[in-house]
């Protein structure tokens, strides 16, 4: 007989949350195509920013159709994952606004270090640990409420290996595994850390519901920390440090087919990767086909150019 799918406590979730004011609102459906395709319908009603004020959250038990950079899909079996989108309202600069799903990113990064998981964040919507993804950011302006941001995540939590999308992909569940099994080695002197420990059948099935709850209260108190600054100044170099993609070299590839290479030095201001470009492709070639052969390569007179989301489709090593 299979176990029960673990599901997430919505009244832990909302005294954790909502009552301590962490959050404005907390909806948790068991399906859904997509949380940011809800929200997004919801948006077409006038009354949407009241109904949904700053930190609103819409999580669901399974998400069947969501969709990722460049109408890629996701989906993953119930239970499984954390599908998630948060409404926000936030009272900053409308050009730094760019940097909210990168502090979303943020928040995942340092909720999964209480679990003693090293992530970091993949310039410009990925969260990574051991350069496998573990969650991916995707956010959108909804037309008629421009003061409104919609971010979506999507994070594996359970899923086993033959569960994942991709080979590329990893969950929490393996990571803390990985970590349990190196803390049992002989020479581990120390004993495991408790709150990395959280793996029998009935602490899984309050994962999920511990690490939304981590995570969101993570991305409550950055987002107090910049509207009381009156912008993101104070968290810039703490999200810069969390960026596993600066300091590497990387490949662009653009939307018209062609790709840059080069050293991600940096993000300018408003969030855009700084990017020493040292070689170029001009041939045309599709966004999952790779950066080519070295011979559609030529080098360039280097130069700093910047890029923003919206500029690139993938973002991958130089390699």
């Amino acid at each position: 007989m299979n176990a029960p799918t673990p599901r997430l406590d919505a009244e832990v979730l909302r005294h954790r949350l909502v009552d301590t004011e962490a959050l404005a609102r907390l909806e948790v459906v068991q399906s859904t195509a997509s949380t940011n395709a809800d929200l997004l319908q919801q948006a077409e009603d006038r009354g949407f920013a009241e109904a949904w004020p700053q930190i609103s959250v819409l999580t669901a038990e399974e998400q069947t159709g969501g969709k990722g950079r460049l109408g890629r899909s996701w989906s993953s079996p119930p239970g499984t994952s954390l599908s998630t989108s948060l409404v926000l309202q936030p009272r900053l600069p409308s050009g730094q606004r760019a940097w909210l799903p990168l502090l979303t990113g943020l928040a995942l990064v340092r909720a999964l270090s209480r679990r003693g998981i090293a992530a970091e964040l993949k310039w410009p919507n990925d969260v990574c640990v051991s350069g496998r993804k573990v969650a991916g950011i995707l956010a959108a302006v909804p037309p008629l409420h421009p003061q409104c941001l919609i971010i979506g995540c999507g994070i594996n939590v359970l899923q086993t290996r033959e569960q994942l999308p991709t080979p590329e992909a990893t969950s929490v569940l393996l990571q803390i595994q990985q970590t349990d099994a190196a803390a049992e080695r002989p020479q581990a002197a120390d004993a495991p850390d408790p709150d990395a420990a959280v793996l029998g059948s009935t602490e899984a099935a309050g994962l999920r519901t511990a690490l939304l709850g981590d995570w969101l209260q993570e991305v409550a108190a950055l987002l107090q920390r910049a509207e009381d600054a009156g912008g993101v100044d104070p968290l810039r170099d703490e999200a810069v440090a969390a960026l596993g993609t600066i300091g590497r070299q990387v490949r662009l590839e653009l939307p018209d087919g062609t790709a840059v290479r080069g050293r991600a030095s940096g993000l300018e201001t408003d969030g855009s990767l700084q990017l020493e470009v040292t070689a170029r492709r001009r041939h045309v070639l599709g966004p999952e086909d790779g950066g080519g052969p070295e011979s559609l390569w030529e080098p360039v007179e280097a130069h700093r150019r910047s890029f923003s989301a919206g500029d690139v489709v993938h973002l991958r090593p130089a390699g």
